[in-house]
């Protein structure tokens, strides 16, 4: 009787734990579509007004405009909120802010006037 107490106690446990880390859990993997009009070379991801970069997300690969991609990553545990830093061929730096990656999972970028914009699918 006691073992099964026991059980029950912990798979009582389990299950909220598994319900919180879906509350509070962040899951800031999107795909992103470049409409930009070029290449980008490099895609960053910081916390909201971070900017402590990181790693390129990208690696070794280029996105041309027109295509896109999955972009998974780790590390940021149950913050949601991001800016996004992403360079051209030229080494151009543009920068998007404030994204909540735990609630928008298709992210378009396009281009007008020297200005990167994003908009959620």
């Amino acid at each position: 009787m006691r073992f099964l107490q026991s059980f029950r106690a912990l798979t009582m446990s389990l299950v909220m734990l598994a319900n919180s880390a879906a509350l509070f859990g962040g899951d800031q993997d999107f795909t992103l579509t470049n409409k930009t009009g070029f290449v980008i070379s490099s895609l960053y991801a910081a916390p909201l007004k971070d900017r402590m970069w990181g790693n390129d997300i990208l690696g070794e690969d280029e996105m041309s405009s027109g295509k896109s991609l999955d972009i998974t990553f780790t590390g940021y545990g149950g913050k949601c909120r991001f800016d996004l830093m992403v360079k051209d061929q030229d080494d151009n730096e543009y920068t998007v802010e404030d994204i909540n990656l735990c609630e928008i999972h298709k992210i378009t970028f396009t281009y007008k006037g020297k200005t990167l914009y994003w908009a959620a699918e």
